[in-house]
């Protein structure tokens, strides 16, 4: 679809046409009868049914009526390994540990967001045609979503969800901080309204789950977590590149009936957002021990949480992490790569004895890792000041990487260089502290 006719559609959603040729033609229908009363009495909100599939509700608000899907999920009700209500029993600390949110987020007091859009790409002239909103709710997990029937109807649509997220105060998305929320906040500045939640605490958990899980994984979309992670399948999922389009027929025909796939989609997707935060939110709680269901995290997760606490600067728990996943094993990292982190996790502790204790076990039985024999040779020389055993292990060092540049062909000669430098510069401070 060109500019122009996603223009036209902006400009004319639902009105009549004119055919390729000029000669004119039958209004289309429109997806609902602007003649019908649009909320019950006394402003209560109206049952609606759009189409077989899509039963919702009328909500009244001072622009209008929009329109409201809802369902409600016992907290004990499973979308994964775990119950959805388990992220109200983790401890409040484990949300900053997780997602760099400030310490006042409150999971019970956080709203789940997706939309779907227009376009993939965003820009003041995308509309979120779908919002899907989850909350926890007394003994259940909510999910409302608001759909946009027409776009004059956006103003209310825009009006009932800031009542509705009025009683929260942080955000949970998946890709939220780059898409979903900025999009939203767009759409209500361009409606002259402001932007709810603004400054709120928003937990997009697509950073931490690349973090955790992109090295495994490769792909680390909503629904590939949901396979790998999670253990869900989806069946006759509607694929998001396609739900533009789906959209921008149903302006053209008023028929709704394919966009009951997009609704339930978007409905998984609140889901899975729960669902995947308890899921992280117990990693990172209990990282050692068994989950719920009672089992234990491979080495590859645990190698993947020492880094993210390694990054937030939790060192003595990315150590217990590293330190584990050496004992179970990890696939998808080499046994150099992981000594390396957990040395040089050791040395950022100011625990250099045990870091020392892995490079010399590292350079005794060989191999071609360099670091070892390099970070030695700089504890000798700062610390205990043996420019000899420095030396020693900087001449060992540059045989090591005189190897690597034989193997390798990119690279290889600049790191030759590096340790041939150090070796001189050495073996002149050696001279000057024998003089």
């Amino acid at each position: 679809m060109d500019l122009r006719e996603r223009l036209r559609l902006l400009k004319a959603a639902g009105a009549a046409r004119a055919a390729a040729d000029g000669a004119p033609r039958a209004a289309a229908p429109l997806p609902f009868d602007r003649a019908r009363p649009q909320t019950g009495p006394a402003g209560e909100p109206l049952p609606f049914r759009l189409c077989d599939g899509l039963e919702g509700e009328l909500v009244p608000t001072g622009a209008g009526s929009a329109f409201r899907l809802e369902s409600r999920h016992p907290l004990t009700e499973h979308r994964g390994p775990l119950p959805l209500g388990w992220p109200l029993d983790l401890p409040a600390a484990v949300w900053p540990r997780l997602g760099r949110v400030a310490p006042e987020f409150d999971i019970r007091r956080a709203v789940f967001l997706d939309t779907e859009t227009t376009s993939l790409a965003g820009g003041t002239g995308t509309y979120a045609f779908l919002v899907g909103l989850g909350f926890f709710e007394g003994d259940h997990f909510v999910v409302r979503q608001y759909f946009l029937r027409d776009y004059p109807e956006e103003e209310a649509m825009l009006a009932a969800i800031e009542a509705d997220v009025a009683p929260f105060t942080c955000l949970v998305t998946f890709n939220g901080k780059s898409f979903d929320w900025p999009l939203l906040e767009t759409r209500f500045r361009m409606a002259r309204r402001r932007p709810p939640l603004a400054g709120a605490p928003h937990l997009d958990l697509l950073h931490p789950a690349r973090r955790l899980w992109r090295d495994r994984l490769g792909s680390c979309s909503l629904q590939d977590l949901e396979r790998n992670v999670l253990g869900e399948y989806r069946v006759g999922d509607v694929p998001g590149s396609q739900i533009p389009a789906l959209y921008f027929e149903y302006l053209r025909t008023g028929d709704a009936s394919p966009l009951a796939g997009v609704v339930e989609h978007n409905r998984l997707d609140i889901l899975s957002l729960a669902a995947l935060a308890g899921r992280m939110g117990q990693m990172v709680a209990d990282p050692l021990g068994p989950t719920p269901d009672g089992e234990l995290l491979c080495g590859d997760d645990l190698y993947q949480l020492g880094r993210l606490f390694e990054a937030r600067g939790l060192l003595a728990d990315a150590l217990a992490c590293y330190q584990e996943a050496r004992v179970r094993g990890a696939a998808s990292v080499t046994e150099a790569a992981l000594l390396r982190r957990l040395s040089f996790a050791y040395k950022r502790a100011r625990e250099q004895r045990q870091a020392v204790a892995i490079w010399e076990q590292m350079v005794e039985s060989g191999g071609l890792a360099l670091f070892p024999y390099i970070e030695l040779a700089k504890y000798h020389e700062h610390v205990t000041r043996r420019y000899d055993l420095a030396e020693a292990l900087t001449a060992r060092a540059l045989a090591v990487a005189e190897q690597r540049r034989s193997l390798t062909a990119a690279g290889g000669q600049a790191e030759y260089r590096e340790v041939l430098h150090r070796l001189e510069r050495l073996r002149r401070k050696r001279q000057r502290s024998s003089v």
